[in-house]
């Protein structure tokens, strides 16, 4: 289908290979795809930083590893199953995530998803843990760990496309996700939601060069031990758009809690491509980030970030990009952050 495509479309359109051309075809109907990422990491602050990461100044040299497994059937004609395996940065090798898992059936300009299926709240999402299919070292975490690092539901989807013109794509795509207990780990602490249902909509509108995402989702759920009920309704918005050697993306993520947002820009020089990226959040946290960066792509399933990332805190005490506020640890509520990491997909 045209639209498994788009995702990959602005971006590819420059310097990246959509990942779905790095794959094994083990039979006519049955292909494996592989992807990971690994990282030297270090802050000049001894306060952990970022959720699910947690990089101080010690050097850290798996904070950033990621490695996944894709398997892709077509059982029959429309009908496809799809499965992945993540160890994402949070997870211990012998215990990874099955990130999704779904049956596609696909007729006209419909596609039916159902299973355990990628949030698709943002304009990576779709390839988050693909680190060679975005231009950073890692996605943006003013907007990215704005859900707390969450990634996926267990439910149902469907997808309209429909081709406004010959350059033109839409698709609209509708999603429930069922009743599932999420837990995260926040420095010392475990959160635990009871999520009753979460409910939401995307609206991709896909040119030759650019790409607009929207998304909307409304979570019900309990904050354990509490027993009160709420409502979360989330907002997001995303732009990239590339022009000749240029390519700018940029995002804001909203709701009753917080407001967070990025910009930024890449130019490609042949197989270099440095990047600029500003973002803030407000509300529940409150920073400032500059992020100054390279990526060398040595192949075209091999490629090298080195980055230098600036993050200034707006309030004493909040705990900005950290896990926890850096007063605990009597430390400065400012942090530079260094990273090289490799990414490769096979």
């Amino acid at each position: 289908m045209l639209r498994r495509r788009t995702c990959f479309i602005a971006l590819s359109s420059i310097i990246f290979l959509p990942v779905a051309q790095a794959s094994i075809e083990l039979t006519d109907s049955i292909s494996l795809s592989g992807f990971g990422s690994t990282a030297i990491s270090k802050t000049d602050n001894r306060t952990p930083l970022f959720i699910s990461r947690e990089i101080t100044d010690d050097t850290c040299y798996d904070c950033d590893t990621i490695f996944g497994l894709q398997l892709d059937i077509d059982l029959f004609d429309s009908l496809t199953a799809s499965g992945q395996v993540v160890k994402r940065t949070q997870d211990e090798w012998s215990d990874p995530e099955l990130e999704w898992a779904y049956l596609s059936y696909e007729f006209d300009d419909f596609e039916v998803r159902a299973g355990r299926l990628r949030l698709p709240l943002f304009l990576v999402s779709e390839y988050y843990y693909v680190g060679q299919a975005y231009p950073w070292a890692r996605p943006p975490q003013e907007v990215y760990d704005s859900i707390l690092g969450f990634t996926f539901y267990d439910g149902l989807s469907v997808s309209w496309d429909y081709e406004i013109s010959d350059e033109l794509l839409l698709t609209v795509s509708p999603y429930y996700g069922f009743d599932r207990v999420n837990k995260v780990e926040l420095g010392d602490y475990l959160l635990t939601f009871d999520t009753e249902y979460m409910a939401g909509i995307y609206i991709d509108l896909v040119g030759f060069n650019y790409r607009i995402h929207s998304g909307f989702m409304q979570a019900k759920y309990r904050q354990q031990p509490s027993p009160e009920q709420q409502k979360l309704d989330i907002y997001t918005l995303g732009v990239e758009y590339s022009y000749e050697s240029w390519l700018w993306m940029a995002e804001v993520e909203f709701d009753r809690l917080q407001t967070n947002w990025y910009a930024s820009a890449i130019y490609a020089f042949d197989y270099l491509s440095p990047y600029l990226t500003y973002g803030e959040s407000h509300q529940l946290r409150k920073s400032k980030a500059v992020t100054a960066g390279v990526r060398y792509d040595a192949t075209s399933s091999i490629s090298f970030n080195l980055e230098y990332q600036m993050i200034f805190s707006q309030e004493e005490g909040n705990r900005a990009q950290f896990v926890t506020s850096p007063l605990t640890y009597d430390e400065s509520p400012d942090v530079d952050l260094v990273t090289f990491t490799v990414n490769f997909v096979f």
